[in-house]
């Protein structure tokens, strides 16, 4: 994620049961957040809302969905490329580790792959 993007835990906020994950955030932030209740009277207040937040929900559906099959279905240099073309400066502002944990693979295994590429 970058400036200005949502962060959901969307089985959490949708279920309205606690997390089975956390959001860390990596620097100083601003954040602003909406409970479940105030985004349904949000919607019932505006109805035209009701296309923002559907267009965000499946923007994030999407890019969930693809991350998932990325896991299961890319090898580890086919889903470290794809970061790198989705997020060309990542290395910049994320550490190894926290590249490794999303990638699903050791930091070990991220320090070859960087090294392979460069």
């Amino acid at each position: 994620m970058k400036e200005s993007d949502f962060i959901i835990s969307i089985v959490s906020f949708y279920s309205r049961q606690p997390a089975q994950e956390y959001i860390e955030l990596l620097k100083d932030s601003v954040l602003w957040s909406i409970t479940y209740d105030q985004l349904q009277r949000l919607y019932d207040a505006f109805p035209e809302f009701n296309k923002v937040g559907r267009l965000l929900t499946e923007r994030y559906y999407l890019l969930s969905e693809r991350r998932a099959q990325n896991l299961r279905m890319l090898s580890a240099q086919e889903r470290y490329t794809q970061l790198l073309t989705d997020f060309p400066d990542i290395f910049r502002r994320v550490s190894l580790k926290h590249i490794a944990s999303h990638l699903g693979l050791s930091p070990e295994t991220v320090s070859r792959l960087r090294a392979n590429i460069a």
